[in-house]
């Protein structure tokens, strides 16, 4: 499968998260437009690549992972910072976003993931999507980023 046949995929189901519902604290801590985004933070598009990537759907498993990774993948993210988006996303995002403690351990694995690639690449959350081909194979992308 192709690249932009997989997000044209991605994108057609109804779970996927449009820039106007997503709620005003989340926006605050993920978005790299808001002031006070964690590090990690992307643009909602590159966001679905990143899903993609990783081969992850979009329940709320699959986004604990995807923002582990980013965290974990941007080399300026610092211990605090992690614990503080745990913190917020465990106590303080909208009920149907909230993370349970099985969703922050998903967080981490993640996190530990986009840490291990660190040494490959860093902060693929800032990544130029528009460099990339997308009528590239997917598994063509993936070994771009080692992640076959």
């Amino acid at each position: 499968m192709i690249l932009q046949a997989e997000l044209d995929k991605f994108l057609a189901k109804r779970t996927t998260k449009v820039a106007d519902n997503i709620h005003w604290l989340i926006w605050l801590l993920e978005n790299p437009k808001s002031l006070f985004h964690l590090h990690g933070a992307c643009k909602l598009k590159d966001h679905d690549y990143i899903h993609i990537l990783l081969d992850r759907g979009q329940e709320i498993e699959d986004e604990a992972f995807v923002i582990g990774f980013t965290m974990g993948n941007d080399d300026r993210t610092k211990l605090w910072e992690m614990k503080l988006f745990k913190a917020i996303t465990h106590w303080l995002y909208p009920k149907n976003d909230r993370f349970t403690t099985n969703h922050l351990k998903i967080y981490d694995e993640g996190f530990e993931y986009g840490r291990s690639k660190l040494h490959i690449y860093q902060r693929i959350g800032e990544f130029d999507w528009s460099s990339i081909d997308k009528s590239l194979s997917l598994e063509d992308v993936k070994k771009y980023f080692s992640l076959i």
